[in-house]
């Protein structure tokens, strides 16, 4: 099969992003400046990401900064999904003060985040939005915007540069947050910089390599009847982006698992050697040891298995013949952003897929059908 024949719009996103770090960099930087309000960031103390799909991803792959950038006592920094934010979680209105619900959407367009929004300044929290559109719904109701300014590009759909975008923001809000509290260094927001220019350029030294092999993978890995992604912790963020990436370019149902809980569910499925697993690790991570368990097992029952790690199959005590992608690691002090583009060979894997399928991303315009998707439409209730 000849790779060009199957160059697709995720695959030229996927290699867009070297040269889009400066100016997504520089963008962010600027959106911090004009849309977040210096005071609001010394009276915070807790911060709650939320957004939905991608964006909720992303949350859970920022948080991890935060507790880098602001490990104050008693300051927390979780994520939640934002129906959850909406609907469940209490929010109490004598933590408003020192609390900021930080929202993620590059289009702002959720009706789900902008009740989030609502429902935030109704209880006296500090509301901030991480959009690339800044006069959309959700930013008009946020307090903050912070608008990312990511440059336009052709085909941007699904939103692997957004992904990239909403990450280096929340890196660089939280960032920000500990450095005008005084909690980190006063530089700290200009070496995270050049944290995110290395490690993007780490990778842009190996993207052909990695295209290569993942293009190779899905020649024999097309036909599956199915695919799994596992990852643990930030890790976690990954496999959740990736399976979100099969079901909008191939419309394959992805299931995402830890390592513990892939032991104990996903290994009972049937047909085995159908399904391709996908696992993410980092190999200076505390979970090493159940990693290595979880592919043994994986492949011992003959599942087809792709590691994607910085670190080698024999250290993670694999005895199988595994597929395994190498990447490349963050500087040191920086292991936080993993997730920022961690998910390009299983990315790349998935565009593939779907291009061998000959598939339409997602399902040709099906998905917003008039009056059956309701992501846009959603009633907004503030509870």
């Amino acid at each position: 099969m000849v790779k060009q024949k199957y160059d697709n719009h995720l695959r030229q996103q996927c290699f867009s992003l070297p040269e889009l770090c400066e100016d997504q960099i520089q963008g962010a930087l600027k959106g911090l400046r004009d849309g977040v309000d210096g005071e609001v960031l010394k009276s915070v103390r807790n911060v709650t990401l939320t957004g939905c799909g991608d964006s909720y991803f992303a949350s859970n792959a920022a948080v991890p900064a935060f507790k880098n950038y602001n490990n104050a006592f008693a300051a927390k920094f979780i994520a939640r999904r934002c129906i959850d934010m909406a609907r469940y979680v209490d929010l109490p209105e004598k933590y408003g003060p020192s609390t900021m619900i930080a929202g993620i959407s590059a289009s702002g367009s959720a009706a789900r985040l902008r009740e989030v929004m609502l429902r935030g300044n109704k209880r006296g929290y500090h509301t901030l939005l991480i959009t690339n559109n800044a006069q959309s719904h959700s930013a008009l109701e946020a307090k903050n915007v912070l608008c990312v300014n990511t440059p336009f590009f052709p085909n941007s759909n699904p939103g692997l540069r957004n992904y990239y975008a909403s990450l280096v923001a929340s890196y660089l809000l939280a960032a920000a947050l500990g450095q005008t509290k005084g909690i980190c260094p006063a530089d700290a927001t200009d070496e995270l910089c050049d944290a995110i220019r290395n490690v993007t350029k780490a990778y842009a030294a190996v993207l052909e390599s990695i295209d290569d092999m993942m293009f190779e993978l899905a020649c024999s890995w097309k036909d599956l009847k199915g695919f799994e992604t596992v990852g643990d912790d930030i890790a976690g963020a990954t496999a959740q982006f990736v399976a979100a990436k099969f079901v909008e370019t191939a419309g394959i149902i992805v299931p995402v698992a830890n390592s513990e809980d892939w032991c104990h569910v996903n290994y009972f499925a049937d047909n085995a050697k159908d399904i391709g697993t996908i696992v993410f690790a980092d190999v200076s991570a505390n979970n090493r040891s159940r990693i290595g368990e979880t592919v043994n097992q994986a492949a011992g029952i003959g599942r087809r298995v792709l590691l994607v790690s910085n670190g080698t199959p024999q250290q993670f005590g694999i005895k199988y013949d595994v597929v395994h992608c190498p990447i490349p690691t963050p500087d040191e002090g920086y292991e936080f952003s993993h997730p920022l583009l961690g998910h390009l060979p299983g990315t790349l894997l998935a565009a593939y897929v779907a291009a061998m399928h000959g598939e339409t991303y997602f399902r040709g315009g099906r998905w917003t059908t008039d009056g059956v998707n309701t992501v846009k439409t959603s009633e907004v209730v503030v509870v």
